[in-house]
């Protein structure tokens, strides 16, 4: 870990405390440290409540386990770390939910926590009024029912209620942090508009996975300007559902080589007997394949191609030179993440990890970033990695079923990752108040089915 992503931590943590993080101060701090930091919090306790920053929260669906659930309900009922219980700081004051069906949780936790659910995204953003009168947005747009794309993805209909947001931005004259998860929409062109008109908006915007943000066994971030010449991402299930995710590992990774980000030229996608004949070729590093592979603890024993029978893969030739591999390998690294790459520093490895139990405390982490970018204006990842891995996947779906090469020049997207201070575990696997007990007592009843006795 570098010097700026520990005194990010540690600052973080230190502003966890003066809100009134349920950390114990002698866990996390020396002695002197720990006694000026008491010191702090008696003083923060006199602050009105009305100080925290309200949010509005926007979600396609709010249901045990969905991702407006793994983030929303941390932000209601406290944040679970390896540390501790970490008190929120902002406040969700207004919620719009689109699919209200008979598993909902989202209306009676906001019902519990003094949230009001509005009928319109406006109503939500304005607390029923004329202009915006929320601090923040977090726009959830995972889940929910709705209909497939001729190339088989999940028409999600963000663009759609990113537009409502805006509006409401436009009519009020002012902008606001949005937080978007995951991709900023299914397709190519709607995430452009809507990164182009939160630019013309002057929106403080951040997106994406929650993936960049968890554990790392072994802990790995490439230094800022290290030459990379190839890299690989591995992951599972399908290229609709989770390929975004591996396309968040790799670009989290490559975009910190020499010269930044520059875009990418040409997108590949593959697939069954074609993904095992590229890593034959070289087209996919194979070394590289492996080393991410054998750095996933919970992978299958055994032959690969065996054992995967529907193999994906989306093969990226960024501008620079660089290469880089998105591969799906179902059936070897089922709940496995990993990431490969050949370096000025030589070759490294290493896994992405998730927390599996019920805390889902990987979206901990995002949540921690979520809420710092609220609090501060100040986005700890740069939307335009998101952008691009929104493209990346878009096309190499399309490139998968058209069976042809998709030259991307619409994705010669430039951007650096200086200046970004993410906030990420420091162990390399989840640990403490991470793994449990969860949930916090009165929110039995968002226990899923598969973790019920």
């Amino acid at each position: 870990m570098d010097k700026n992503t520990e005194n990010s931590r540690r600052e973080f943590i230190k502003k966890s405390l003066v809100a009134g993080s349920l950390i114990p101060l002698g866990a996390v701090l020396g002695g002197a440290e720990a006694a000026a930091m008491a010191r702090i919090i008696g003083e923060s306790s006199k602050r009105p409540p009305a100080a925290q920053k309200t949010v509005a929260l926007i979600a396609n669906i709010y249901r045990n386990s969905a991702h407006a659930d793994v983030i929303g309900t941390k932000l209601f009922a406290g944040i679970p770390t390896d540390e501790g219980m970490v008190a929120p700081q902002v406040k969700i004051v207004s919620v719009w939910i689109d699919q209200i069906g008979a598993n909902d949780t989202g209306v009676k936790i906001a019902e519990m926590n003094g949230a009001t659910v509005y009928g319109t995204i406006a109503e939500a953003l304005t607390l029923g009024g004329d202009k915006l009168a929320v601090d923040g947005v977090i726009y959830i747009g995972e889940h929910g029912e709705y209909p497939y794309s001729r190339y088989g993805i999940k028409m999600y209909p963000r663009m759609n209620y990113l537009e409502q947001i805006f509006r409401v931005f436009d009519a009020s004259n002012k902008s606001v942090p949005l937080f978007t998860d995951k991709h900023l929409a299914y397709s190519w062109l709607d995430s452009k508009w809507i990164y182009d008109r939160s630019k013309e908006l002057q929106v403080p915007m951040m997106a994406g996975s929650s993936l960049p943000f968890c554990w790392r066994d072994q802990p790995l971030e490439h230094p800022l300007g290290i030459g990379i010449s190839e890299a690989v991402a591995i992951g599972y299930a399908s290229l609709d559902a989770y390929g975004f995710h591996v396309a968040e590992i790799l670009q989290c990774m490559v975009e910190r080589r020499a010269g930044g980000e520059t875009g990418v030229a040409s997108v590949q996608g593959l697939k069954g007997e074609d993904v095992w004949k590229a890593m034959d070729d070289g087209r996919i590093n194979l070394d590289l394949v492996t080393a991410a592979c054998n750095a996933i603890q919970g992978r299958k024993q055994g032959d690969m191609r065996k054992l995967v029978e529907a193999p994906h893969a989306i093969l990226v030739a960024y501008n620079d030179g660089t290469k880089g591999a998105i591969v799906m390998l179902t059936g070897y690294v089922n709940q496995g993440w990993g990431y490969a790459a050949n370096t000025s520093d030589g070759q490294v490895a290493t896994e992405f990890v998730l927390d599996h139990s019920m805390s889902y405390s990987h979206f901990s982490y995002l949540t921690l970033n979520i809420q710092e970018f609220i609090l501060t204006g100040k986005p700890t990842a740069p939307v335009e990695r998101t952008l691009l891995t929104s493209g990346i996947t878009d096309m190499g779906i399309r490139s998968l079923v058209d069976g042809e090469t998709k030259q991307t020049p619409f994705l010669n997207l430039s951007y650096s990752a200086e200046g970004f201070a993410p906030i990420r575990p420091t162990a390399p696997r989840p640990e403490g108040q991470s793994i449990g007990p969860w949930p916090p007592k009165g929110y039995e009843f968002i226990i899923p089915d598969n973790f019920k006795k």
